[in-house]
C-alpha cells in the first residue's frame, strides 16, 4: 500500500508539471533513495540507488541536482542514468536496460525505468577522513557513496506492477562514487560501476553507457527550473574523442541573462578488462597493445534532440541506425555501440545560423538535447563474471572572455575543463602509470603488491579553524598539530611547509554571487624558515604568545596561530558578508615530480558588526538610514535587499510599524543562534554548507513584510524589546525607492 500511495503521489506531480523529462525522476518504490548527494567537494551531485544521477530539480533549491561550484546555484544536469546493452547467447536481438530515457510519450510511468533496487538495499557512506562520522578503513575518498541495483526485476519490487517492454539482461550493478575536498580534486566526482552477470546465460557484445539530459543554467537567474520557460533549451554540447570527454555548456543564457560560463564534462576514465579490440572495419583484432590511451576507439558518443522535439528518424540525428523494427526504442543498442557521425556532433554546439543545411544533422539550437557516452564491446560476460566501467563528472569554468556560444570555434575556452579532466584521469590511473591495467615494475608505490587506483597525492591535513567576529574585525585562530604532523604516503615524509589565508572582497556576494566561493584572494602566506622552499617567513607574526583554547564537540582544541597577524591593522566592513579560508600546504616532492600541494580551505562565512549590548542608554540604530534602493550594497530584485538593526541586546523582539501603527514585520533575535537565515541575501549561500557568523548585536531585515510584500517608500517606526528584562527601545527609519 505504501508503494502504491507513493506511486500515485508521484504520478500526480508528474501530470501537474507536464515537463519534458517525462517520468525520469520517478521513485519506483519505498526503497528508492534520492536524498544522497556528494557534498564534500565543489561539485555536488545527487546519486540514487536506482541507477540515476541528478534529481530532475525536484528538490531545488535545497538539494542540488548537479551544482558547480558549490553554492553558486548553477545547475548542470537534470537527470542521467546508466544504460547496459548486450546480446544473450543464442539470441540475435540486443537487450538494453536503462535507468532513464527521454521518452515523452508513454503508456506507463515506469517505461524506461528498468533499473531497480531490491528490498532492503540502502546507500551507505564511507570516508577516509578521520574526523568524519563515516570514517572507514575501506573508504576510497573523502566521501564514498556505495549502493547496489539491478536490471533483473521485470516488476516493481514489492508489487505486481510490470515494467513495460523490459527484457532483463540479468545483471546486478554495484556503484561507488568518490569525491574529494582537495582544491586540485574538488571539481570532479568519479562513478565506479561494476556490472555482474547474475543470470545463467553468457552475455555477448556488452556495452555500458552513461546517458544524460544536461542543462547548464544559473538558477539564481532562472528561478525554479521546473517552472522556468526554455530552461532546457539553451545548452550546447561537444565531444573530444581523444579524451573520451563529452561536455555540456550554457549556450547563450537566454532569456534570463548572461550565460553561466560553466562546463559539465563527462569522461570515460577506464574499464577492467579492456573492451574487445576492432579494426576500422569492425573486425576483432588483438594487434594493438591494451592501454587507456587507445580506449577512445572503443568509446562512443551520441547526442540527439529530446524525445518530443522532433519527428521521424531525424529525431535521432542518424536515421541509418536502428534496432529491429519491433523494438519500441529504436536505436538504443546502436547508440551504445556506434559513434555518431562527426558533423552531427559538431552541430550540437552550433546555432541555427552556423548549422549545416543537411536535414539529418542537428544544429537547431535552442533545443532540448540528450546525449550518451558509452564503451564496449566486452566480448562475453559469463555467469558470475563482472566488468568494471568508470566515468567522471567534471565541473569547470570557461577560460577567457569569449562568449559561451563561440565554444565550437574557440577550443581554448575549454582549457580549464581539459586540465580538470586530466586530474580526474590521473586519479583513476593511480599506480597504473602506463595505463595497461597491470601493476608493472616500479609502479607499486605503497608496496602492497596490487594495483591501486583512485589515489591522489596527499597535501597536509586541514587545520582546525575558529573565527571570532567583532566590530570591524574578524580574527581567525587555528591549531598546529593536525597540519604540521601530516605524513605524505607517496613521498614518505612529514612534508608540511606552511599556511595560507584567503578572504573575499567586500561585495563579492553582490557582484558575482555564483562565484562567491571562487572569489577568495590570498591575503597571507606563512611558511617554515628552516629550508629553501618558499619565502621562509616563519610563523612568529601569527604565533600567539598565549595559546587560545576552543571547545569543538567533545574536543579541547589548543590554537597557536591567529590572523590578522599581531599588531596588524586589517579591518572589515560592518554589515558586509565575507568568506575567509585557511589551508595548509606542503613543500612538494621533486623526486616524484609532485608540485606543492594545498589542503582544502576551512571556510568561515562572517558578517562583522557590534556585539550585543545591555546598556540602557545605547541607542538602537538602523543602517543604512535612510535606505536608498539600488545602492552599491543592494542585490538585484526586491528580495536581495537588507538593512541592519544595530546595538541589539542578546535576546530581542523587533517589531516594525507604519506611521499609522500597522504592524509591518516582526522578528526574534538571539545572538547565540542568529545566522541570517530567513532572508534571501543569506539563504542564497546556504548550500555552501557554512552558516554565517555574526557578532551578535545586529540583525538583518530584507524589507519584506509579514504578508510577503515588498515594503513601500515611507517613514517607519520600530520597537526593540529586551527579552531578558522587558526594556523597550524605539526608533524610526526611512525607505526611499
Amino acid at each position: 500500500m505504501l508503494r502504491l500511495r507513493k506511486l500515485i503521489f508521484l504520478v500526480s506531480n508528474l501530470i501537474f508539471f507536464s515537463l519534458p523529462i517525462f517520468g525520469q525522476s520517478l521513485n519506483k518504490s519505498t526503497e528508492d533513495d534520492d536524498t544522497k548527494y556528494t557534498s564534500i567537494g565543489n561539485l555536488n551531485v545527487t546519486i540514487t540507488n536506482f541507477g540515476q544521477i541528478g534529481n530532475r530539480f525536484r528538490k531545488w533549491p535545497t538539494q542540488p541536482s548537479l551544482e558547480y561550484p558549490k553554492g553558486s546555484g548553477i545547475e548542470h544536469l537534470s537527470i542521467g542514468g546508466i544504460w547496459i546493452g548486450g546480446i544473450l547467447r543464442n539470441e540475435t536481438v540486443a537487450r538494453v536496460s536503462t535507468a532513464g530515457l527521454d521518452r515523452a510519450t508513454t503508456t506507463s510511468v515506469l517505461e524506461g525505468l528498468e533499473i531497480t533496487n531490491n528490498i532492503g538495499t540502502v546507500i551507505s557512506q564511507r570516508s577516509t577522513l578521520l574526523e568524519s562520522p563515516y570514517f572507514d578503513l575501506n573508504a576510497v575518498s573523502h566521501q564514498d557513496l556505495v549502493m547496489d541495483f539491478t536490471d533483473d526485476n521485470d516488476t516493481l519490487p514489492g508489487s505486481t506492477l510490470a515494467i513495460p517492454f523490459h527484457q532483463p539482461l540479468g545483471v546486478n550493478i554495484h556503484l561507488e562514487s568518490y569525491a574529494w575536498n582537495f582544491p586540485f580534486a574538488d571539481f570532479f566526482v568519479i562513478l565506479n560501476y561494476t556490472v555482474k552477470n547474475i543470470g545463467t546465460t553468457i552475455i555477448d557484445s556488452l556495452h555500458v553507457g552513461l546517458w544524460n539530459n544536461g542543462a547548464v543554467r544559473n538558477t539564481k537567474l532562472t528561478g525554479n527550473p521546473l517552472a522556468a520557460s526554455q530552461f532546457f533549451s539553451h545548452s550546447g554540447r561537444g565531444y573530444i574523442d581523444s579524451l573520451r570527454l563529452s561536455y555540456v555548456f550554457d549556450f547563450d543564457g537566454a532569456p534570463y541573462g548572461p550565460p553561466s560560463n560553466s562546463y559539465l564534462g563527462i569522461k570515460m576514465l577506464g574499464t577492467t578488462p579492456f573492451p574487445l579490440r576492432k579494426d576500422s572495419l569492425g573486425v576483432p583484432t588483438s594487434n594493438e597493445i591494451d592501454s587507456i590511451g587507445v580506449l577512445s576507439k572503443n568509446t562512443y558518443y551520441n547526442g540527439w534532440r529530446f524525445g518530443s522535439s522532433g519527428s521521424g528518424n531525424s529525431l535521432y540525428a542518424f536515421p541509418d541506425i536502428e534496432d529491429n523494427a519491433g523494438d519500441p526504442y529504436r536505436g538504443r543498442y546502436q547508440r551504445l555501440s556506434r559513434m555518431m557521425p562527426k558533423p552531427n556532433i559538431e552541430a550540437l554546439g552550433r546555432t541555427n545560423n552556423n548549422a549545416t543545411s543537411d536535414p539529418n544533422i542537428l544544429g537547431e539550437l535552442p533545443a532540448s538535447l540528450s546525449d550518451l557516452l558509452s564503451v564496449g564491446p566486452f566480448k562475453s560476460l559469463a555467469p558470475g563474471e563482472s566488468v568494471q566501467v568508470v566515468f567522471a563528472l567534471i565541473g569547470a569554468k570557461k577560460s577567457g572572455s569569449a562568449h559561451a556560444s563561440l565554444d565550437f570555434s574557440t577550443p581554448q575556452m575549454r582549457s580549464i575543463l581539459y586540465a580538470n579532466s586530466a586530474w580526474a584521469q590521473q586519479t583513476y590511473n593511480g599506480e597504473d602509470l602506463n595505463g595497461n591495467n597491470k601493476l608493472d615494475n616500479g609502479e607499486d608505490i605503497n608496496d602492497n603488491g596490487k594495483l591501486d587506483r583512485f589515489t591522489l597525492p596527499q597535501p597536509p591535513r586541514q587545520p582546525r579553524v575558529f573565527s571570532v567576529v567583532e566590530n570591524q574585525r574578524v580574527t581567525l585562530y587555528w591549531d598546529s598539530i593536525r597540519s604540521e604532523q601530516s605524513f605524505d604516503p607517496i613521498s614518505r615524509k612529514y612534508d608540511f611547509e606552511g599556511y595560507r589565508v584567503y578572504r573575499s572582497v567586500p561585495g563579492a556576494d553582490i557582484k558575482n554571487p555564483e562565484n562567491f566561493l571562487l572569489s577568495m584572494q590570498m591575503v597571507g602566506e606563512f611558511d617554515r624558515n628552516d629550508n629553501s622552499i618558499g619565502y621562509n617567513t616563519g610563523f612568529t607574526n601569527i604565533k600567539l604568545d598565549t595559546p587560545k583554547i576552543f571547545i569543538l564537540g567533545n574536543d579541547t582544541v589548543i590554537c597557536r596561530y591567529q590572523f590578522p597577524p599581531k599588531n596588524d591593522p586589517i579591518t572589515s566592513l560592518n554589515g558586509w558578508q565575507y568568506l575567509y579560508g585557511v589551508s595548509a600546504f606542503d613543500g612538494g616532492d621533486s623526486i616524484n615530480g609532485l608540485p606543492s600541494l594545498e589542503s582544502a580551505k576551512i571556510i568561515k562565512r562572517v558578517v562583522p558588526g557590534v556585539g550585543p549590548t545591555v546598556d540602557k542608554n545605547t541607542e538602537i540604530i538602523v543602517y543604512p538610514n535612510p535606505y536608498y534602493a539600488k545602492a552599491a550594497w543592494d542585490g538585484s530584485g526586491e528580495r536581495s535587499r537588507k538593512i541592519y538593526f544595530r546595538n541589539l541586546p542578546a535576546r530581542a523582539e523587533i517589531k516594525i510599524f507604519t506611521l499609522t501603527g500597522d504592524l509591518v514585520a516582526e522578528m526574534d533575535h538571539d545572538s547565540k543562534t542568529y545566522e541570517g537565515s530567513g532572508i534571501k541575501w543569506f539563504d542564497d549561500f546556504a548550500t555552501l554548507g557554512v552558516p554565517a557568523e555574526f557578532a551578535g548585536g545586529e540583525h538583518a531585515w530584507d524589507l519584506i513584510t509579514k504578508y510577503d510584500q515588498a515594503i513601500a517608500t515611507g517613514l517607519y517606526l520600530f520597537t526593540v524589546k529586551n527579552l531578558d528584562n522587558n526594556d523597550i527601545k524605539r526608533g524610526k527609519f526611512a525607505i526611499i525607492k
